[in-house]
């Protein structure tokens, strides 16, 4: 009888811890719900907030440069004229040193060939 009864005491005991676990389980998953829940409330806040639009500045976009005037044109060729290097002129008329080429090799251009 008292084997009996120590199996049932057993028995009892595990039911008993088994119910435990259980509730500890129960209550750990309701504090993750609980804490997500804060979180995702806290998100959904944030988004139906209305958006600020940020401040725009005012950034002056520097002009292009349009090509060489008919000044610094004529300027250049009297100077490649008097025999002056293409880097010199270019330095000179503050232009780089395609243009002053381009230049040049345009003016070359026979009309009518």
């Amino acid at each position: 009888m008292t084997q009996l009864l120590i199996l049932y005491s057993l028995f009892a005991t595990g039911l008993a811890a088994i119910l435990v676990l259980f509730w500890s389980i129960k209550r750990e998953i309701h504090t993750y719900a609980r804490r997500n829940r804060k979180h995702l409330d806290q998100l959904s806040q944030t988004l139906q907030a209305p958006a600020r639009e940020p401040e725009l500045a005012y950034v002056p976009i520097a002009m292009p440069r349009s090509g060489m005037n008919i000044s610094k044109r004529v300027q250049a060729m009297r100077m490649f004229r008097r025999n002056e290097d293409v880097s010199h002129i270019a330095a000179a008329i503050g232009v780089t040193r395609r243009e002053v080429e381009l230049l040049i090799r345009v003016q070359q251009i026979k009309p009518g060939v």
